[in-house]
């Protein structure tokens, strides 16, 4: 460069940590606290003007450098997606697990990895609601309750009614609805008939009973009263024909209840919602 000619002036602010950049000598206190947006270039260039970050470009700059924080839809595909590599891990062991106890051979895979995602937190939408679920929309299907439950759509996976007690009163916050024993669940447009629960017993050598107005079958009764919402899920019969899957149908308001007896002359409770 001719000795005559001057070379431009840079004159810039940088917001480094201390020990970064030309010299790890420079003691912390020789930094200025300063942001790193607010920048001012000045060259030695005849008409040249400094160049400013206005407010709106600074905020943009730094929603572009957040972290993303995920919706509540993300969040339940994340967990519908762990959900799935822990049951094909699981059961690829299956053969070697039922070498051990009884409780490792015969468990259900679906429920174990409920229990494992809960454990290591990997629940969303908790605890139990009233109403509509974040990231959650109709016709979204499922393969296993234990699935419902990890989203938080219903808790109880042994039971078809799912319920909270507020102030001292069971509501229903959800039910699954599906063909089973001797009352079949109807869909008819956008009314379900459906049968409440209890009264069936797994021992042989007991009759199935009247179904009683008490749990889920109260919470129902409390929820047409209170004009509460309730989440219907449909249990669907899978294409191949091995168990069920689960259909969200959205938000029903429960109409009526009543007393109706099937075909082993035992009386359930019925709702329309």
């Amino acid at each position: 460069m001719n000795p005559s000619q001057k070379r431009p002036v840079v004159n810039a602010s940088r917001d480094f940590p201390p020990g970064r950049g030309t010299s790890t000598n420079v003691p912390d206190k020789a930094f200025k606290k300063s942001r790193a947006v607010d920048v001012v270039v000045h060259h030695a260039v005849a008409n040249s003007e400094p160049v400013k970050v206005s407010p709106g470009e600074e905020q943009e700059f730094r929603n572009s450098h957040q972290e993303h924080v995920p919706t509540p839809r993300e969040k339940v595909h994340e967990v519908l997606r762990v959900f799935k590599e822990v049951f094909t891990q699981l059961d690829r062991e299956k053969q070697a697990r039922r070498g051990g106890d009884l409780y490792e051979a015969t468990a259900r895979i679906d429920l174990k990895t409920q229990v494992f995602l809960e454990k290591e937190g990997k629940h969303v939408n908790t605890p139990n609601r009233i109403g509509q679920v974040p990231g959650i929309e109709v016709g979204d299907e499922f393969q296993y309750k234990a699935e419902l439950r990890v989203v938080g759509l219903h808790f109880r996976t042994m039971s078809g009614i799912d319920y909270v007690e507020v102030e001292g009163v069971k509501l229903a916050t959800s039910i699954v609805s599906s063909e089973r024993y001797d009352f079949d669940d109807k869909f008819d447009a956008d009314v379900v008939i459906y049968t409440g629960e209890g009264g069936n017993v797994i021992n042989k050598e007991k009759k199935a009973e009247d179904q009683k107005m008490i749990k889920g079958n109260l919470a129902l009764a409390n929820s047409m009263r209170h004009k509460r919402e309730v989440r219907v899920i449909r249990g669907d019969e899978r294409w191949d024909g091995k168990g069920k899957h689960y259909v969200y149908a959205g938000l029903y308001l429960v109409d009526k209840y009543w007393l109706e007896k099937g075909v082993s002359e035992r009386k359930a409770v019925c709702a329309s919602v």
